[in-house]
Parts: structure tokens; C-alpha cells; sequence
């Protein structure tokens, strides 16, 4: 037993870095801890709205893309339960659905207006404003992400992107799961910085390598602002 713990640790400081595998050990047990505590480390990423579709004209097209009501009842197919559309749809947020065969397989969300993390208190503010948006929770099926799924969702985005003048494109992963930031970095994607939020009770303490780099507080209304610039 004790062998194999030893093993995984390892496995985890050469996949995240000492200081990553202890966020993570510290995370595991606050998910444990019946939300006394809890640990969430962020990468943030910049990327670029491309100048055209990542696909081919043939390509993909049995997957249709459209853009739905933050509250549509399709939604509700996914990971996704009516008070969280109903929190993204209170904070503007845009919702592209990727359809096969009218069944929904996967979601892409955009905010082109500062937008309120969901899983700690913080605000973020991509910037400059009119040039920058904020994207969240692309999702697509376990059985369909062999597919085109994820590309077509992106296509249709950055379409809308490119229609509004925006040039880059924000986001927030999990500094925990480098398959995400790799999927990312294909859509030529680059770390821009970082952060990190450990909250014991109502305390919330956020250490940050963006403005305003270190923030504390003790109720939902206080939460700091970072701001995203390219």
C-alpha cells in the first residue's frame, strides 16, 4: 500500500510539478471535507480567434451548429442542470449546441462581457473590453469526441468571434488536467497566468500572477477582479 501511494505521488510531481502535486493532494482531501475546504488552481489561457475554419468546407458537416437560448431545454441533455443555465443566462452568456442527428452532443459557451466564476468568488474581465471574450465549459460527449464535435463547435464560435471584432479568446483550466491545456494549445492556445483559490469556511484567500495578485474575503459579495489582457 504504501509502495503504491509513493508510486502515484511520483507519478503526480512528474506530471504537475511538486508544488502542483501538493495543490492537488490538498484538493482531493478538501473534496472530502464536506465543503469545509477546498483548493481550485487555475491556468489561464489566451487564444487566438482564428482567421478561418479549422475544417475543411466537406468536413463535419453532419454535425450542425447553432446557436441556442442559455436556457434550452436540449441543454438539459448534457451535464447541465436548469439553475446553472439559469446563472449563466443572468450573466449574458452565449451557447453554441452541436447537433448529430438532432440529438445534442456537446455545448461551447462565450461571454463577451466580464463573467463571474461559478465555482469560486472571483470575477473575470478579459481585456481590452470589445476585443477580448471569456469561453467556458466546451463539452462534447465522451462518445463522440473521436468525432468532429469539438472542431465544429470552435468553427461556429470563432465565426461569431471574428462577426463582433474579437481577436482572442480567454478561458480557465483546471491546473490539473493537462489533457485539456493540450487540446487548447493545438487551437494555438498560451498560458498567460495563473491562480490559485484555497477557501476554509467562508474565508477565501487567492494567490495570482495577474492584477490584483493576492485578494482575501470573507463573504459572497466580496470577490476580487482579475484582469485578463493579452
Amino acid at each position: 500500500m504504501a509502495l503504491s501511494l509513493l508510486g502515484k505521488l511520483r507519478g503526480l510531481v512528474r506530471e504537475l510539478g511538486a508544488s502542483g502535486a501538493l495543490c492537488y493532494v490538498v484538493s482531493r482531501i478538501g473534496a472530502r471535507s464536506g465543503g469545509l475546504l477546498s483548493l481550485h488552481s487555475y491556468l489561464f489561457v489566451a487564444q487566438p480567434v482564428a482567421d478561418g475554419p479549422l475544417l475543411p468546407p466537406r468536413l463535419g458537416r453532419s454535425i450542425a451548429v447553432r446557436r441556442l437560448d442559455p436556457q434550452d431545454a436540449a441543454l438539459l441533455s448534457l451535464p447541465l442542470d436548469r439553475a446553472v443555465l439559469a446563472y449563466r443566462a443572468g450573466q449574458g452568456a452565449i451557447c453554441f449546441g452541436a447537433f448529430k442527428h438532432d440529438e445534442i452532443i456537446g455545448c461551447l459557451w462565450l461571454c463577451l462581457s466580464p463573467y463571474d466564476e461559478d465555482e469560486v468568488r472571483c470575477r473575470y474581465q478579459p481585456l481590452p473590453a470589445g476585443k477580448a471574450s471569456w469561453d467556458f465549459d466546451v463539452y462534447v460527449h465522451p462518445q463522440h469526441r473521436s468525432g468532429l464535435g469539438f472542431a465544429r463547435l470552435w468553427d461556429e464560435a470563432n465565426a461569431f468571434l471574428r462577426g463582433q471584432g474579437i481577436a482572442c479568446s480567454w478561458s480557465r483550466i483546471s491546473a490539473f488536467n493537462p489533457g485539456s491545456l493540450a487540446a487548447h494549445a493545438r487551437l494555438g492556445a498560451r498560458i498567460a497566468g495563473r491562480a490559485t483559490f484555497v477557501r476554509l469556511g467562508r474565508c477565501q484567500i487567492m494567490r495570482a500572477s495577474l492584477p490584483p495578485y493576492r485578494h482575501l474575503s470573507f463573504r459572497h459579495s466580496s470577490r476580487p477582479i482579475l484582469s485578463l489582457f493579452n
